[in-house]
């Protein structure tokens, strides 16, 4: 800090005085006055003052350019000696060795589980599957033709192409998402309203009574408007799934 002082005074001395002098020349000379001999002196020394912190100026900068500053490597403290683990002494080996015998059984002769078979389902790695029992075959309005193509879960609305899947208690349209879900023996529109219900061979809607019933493999409305042919060993998921789609 000090050395940066002292450059700047330095050079604002050396400015002073270079101004100074030259001003007072040029003033006298233009008012046509001799030269001030104090001028003169100023401007001379303020002058060399400048050419020499020029010139210092200038080695400075040379001499940082070939020689540039090595920046200092931390210091690292040294690392604390690790303490020598003292060697453990080897333990006495036992007088005598105890030999257990061992006694392989073959697998052939191992006991075996039985797992129980419960009829109405599957095994599948180990998992208990309940198979799905239901039926297959063609809804056909009658006169008509078919209209529903049902395959266990899978049903397809051959009116529009498009196919539904019976998963679990949804009815699910694929590439869509669930439409209608079942509720023991009702079905409803998806997280909304009850739709109907089957109550032995009757359908009803849940909110409109008598609607519908199965009876000798059809289905007819009870105002004999509509009358379709329905496999006879669709179970009540089908049921109802074909009902939601004949009539929702």
């Amino acid at each position: 800090m000090r050395k940066q002082h002292f450059a700047w005074t330095y050079l604002v001395i050396s400015i002073v005085l270079t101004v100074y002098g030259v001003f007072s020349i040029v003033y006298n000379a233009t008012n046509q006055k001799d030269v001030p001999a104090l001028g003169l002196a100023f401007a001379i020394i303020g002058g060399t003052m400048l050419a020499i912190f020029v010139a210092l100026l200038l080695v400075d900068l040379l001499r940082k350019k070939k020689n540039p500053p090595v920046p200092e490597e931390p210091v690292t403290e040294d690392p604390e000696p690790i303490a020598e683990k003292p060697e453990e002494e080897p333990e006495a080996e036992p007088a005598e060795e105890i030999k257990e015998e061992v006694t392989v059984v073959p697998q052939s002769t191992a006991p075996k589980r039985n797992r129980p078979c419960v009829e109405g389902t599957v095994y599948q790695r180990g998992v208990l599957r309940s198979r799905f029992n239901g039926g297959s075959g063609y809804v056909k309005l009658v006169g008509t033709g078919p209209i529903l193509r049902v395959t266990g879960i899978e049903i397809l609305d051959m009116r529009s192409n498009t196919y539904y899947r019976i998963e679990g208690n949804m009815v699910q349209q694929l590439g869509s998402g669930p439409v209608y879900e079942i509720s023991g023996n009702r079905i409803r529109n998806a997280f909304g309203s009850y739709l109907f219900e089957i109550s032995g061979s009757n359908v009803n809607k849940v909110f409109g009574g008598y609607y519908a019933s199965f009876s000798g493999g059809y289905l007819q409305t009870h105002d004999l408007s509509a009358k379709y042919e329905v496999p006879s060993d669709l179970n009540l998921e089908q049921k109802l799934a074909v009902v939601a789609l004949l009539f929702a």
